[in-house]
């Protein structure tokens, strides 16, 4: 393992830094480039803006790039209103593994690694939390980012005890969350191998993560922002499972980076 950190050794001041050793490291590998470089991230940590800058560098450099989120292969608003009639009412809300379009993702991801002239991407519209259309782009290198990238399923004894008022309140049985993983199991699992270069994100603790997400919804229009309260409740979906990935570490060949309470790279480790 290769460590280099902020104030010791070789430092990494800002987003353009990171993909400029992600590509370093990747042209030093033996073997074909990476035809999927995954970033994998937990809300507000920064991914949608490394993965644009990432893509820049990679066009430079000569590749046709393009960079799409796991957000974008999010079932419709109404396939998610079948799934909480059907399965559990906190499918509605988008977000957790069983909320996208696997089938379109592992599709993709399959193109792509075929070198196939056309790649048809999802498009989804967050304002007004719904898919909103679909594009052809031609590629050679896709940069795939989300916050459950790479996750794998929990223990059953792990699914057991809540964490968090909304466990609590809304599945206090535990029937959402063993749904969640069991589609992490049947329908997740099988698309990691196919990621061939990792870059993992992870802030000091999840205060960052409420902060940095209040952030961004502060960028969206007043009639379409949600309130404190119904900002806290949505995140609440996404706990268990970011807690989750941190405990287990990021996955391998790639880069974990450590961000700072600034929002800021403080430690670039190759894995």
């Amino acid at each position: 393992m290769d460590d280099s950190s902020t104030g010791s050794g070789e430092a990494f001041t800002d987003w353009h830094d990171v993909a400029r050793r992600v590509l370093a490291e990747t042209s030093n590998r033996t073997g074909n480039h990476p035809k999927i470089i995954g970033i994998s991230g937990s809300q507000g940590s920064g991914k949608s803006t490394l993965a644009k800058i990432l893509v820049g560098h990679l066009i430079q450099g000569g590749a046709k790039a393009e960079a799409v989120s796991l957000d974008d292969f999010y079932l419709t608003q109404a396939e998610r209103v079948t799934l909480a009639e059907r399965v559990h009412p906190m499918l509605r809300t988008r977000g957790v593994p069983g909320t996208h379009d696997t089938d379109w993702l592992r599709g993709v991801m399959a193109d792509v690694k075929a070198g196939s002239n056309l790649i048809t991407l999802p498009e989804f519209d967050k304002a007004v939390d719904d898919r909103s259309g679909q594009r052809q782009v031609a590629c050679d290198v896709l940069v795939l980012e989300g916050w459950c990238l790479g996750v794998e399923a929990q223990s059953d004894s792990a699914l057991v005890e809540p964490v968090n008022n909304l466990e609590r309140e809304k599945d206090p049985d535990g029937q959402w969350r063993r749904w969640v993983n069991t589609q992490i199991r049947a329908r997740y699992t099988r698309l990691w191998p196919a990621v061939d270069f990792w870059l993992q994100l992870q802030p000091p603790g999840f205060e960052q993560v409420v902060q940095w997400r209040r952030q961004q919804e502060h960028q969206l229009a007043q009639g379409v922002r949600m309130d404190e309260q119904d900002l806290r409740r949505f995140i609440e979906h996404y706990e268990r499972l970011t807690r989750w990935q941190w405990a287990c570490g990021p996955r391998m060949p790639g880069l974990h980076i450590g961000l700072n309470a600034q929002h800021g790279v403080d430690r670039v480790r190759v894995v």
